[in-house]
């Protein structure tokens, strides 16, 4: 959901006036989870890949992309509650944030009725996202869920473009970086594949 166009004029001037730019190159490792949550990311440009970990086994699984425009849920909630953040981040390109103080975010909430509508809408859509990711992880196995997951990088012309390692797929996935590259070699030959990349 984008900000931009969810809130008034009259709130975006105050989380632009209210807020710090920054400027992130690609790669950069925004947020841990354990980390305190001080400022909530307002994404001006960019992309920004929101995951979970976990140490013992090493495993990530991809929670959601922030692209230009938007801000991630759970970092609003994490900062509304002056919470741990609960995810990591990583910039997937270079970007430009609007990190804004978490003391201004608890202030709208009492000031304007739109921003507690844009968290309700965050939160129904996070959590459709998470529903999602959970059936996924659950009941899809790794062929549906990679053919999924090169689904959702398809472009206007239906072409898949995707410049990611067979290791960071894995990543997002929750797999092993073994697995994707058998999967996607026993996949290359089906009509649905080959269609994505013709």
């Amino acid at each position: 959901m984008k900000y931009k166009e969810a809130l008034t004029k009259e709130l975006l001037g105050e989380l632009s006036s209210q807020g710090t730019l920054l400027n992130v190159p690609k790669n950069t490792q925004i947020v841990s989870i354990g980390d305190p949550v001080k400022d909530i990311p307002f994404l001006v440009s960019g992309k920004i890949r929101v995951y979970i970990e976990s140490y013992e086994t090493g495993k990530e699984v991809l929670l959601y992309y922030l692209e230009n425009g938007e801000t991630c849920f759970m970092s609003v909630i994490a900062g509304l509650g002056d919470e741990i953040s609960k995810v990591s981040a990583v910039t997937e390109s270079d970007c430009v944030i609007n990190a804004v103080p978490n003391e201004m975010v608890k202030k709208w909430q009492g000031e304007h009725p739109i921003w507690n509508r844009f968290i309700i809408d965050l939160l129904v859509s996070n959590y459709s996202n998470s529903i999602q990711t959970i059936e996924e992880l659950s009941f899809l196995n790794i062929e549906t869920r990679l053919l999924n997951y090169l689904m959702k990088h398809q472009f206007e012309n239906d072409r898949v473009k995707l410049s990611k390692t067979h290791l960071q797929i894995a990543q997002d996935l929750g797999t092993s970086r073994e697995v994707v590259s058998r999967v996607l070699k026993k996949l290359q030959y089906t009509p649905e594949v080959q269609e994505l990349f013709r």
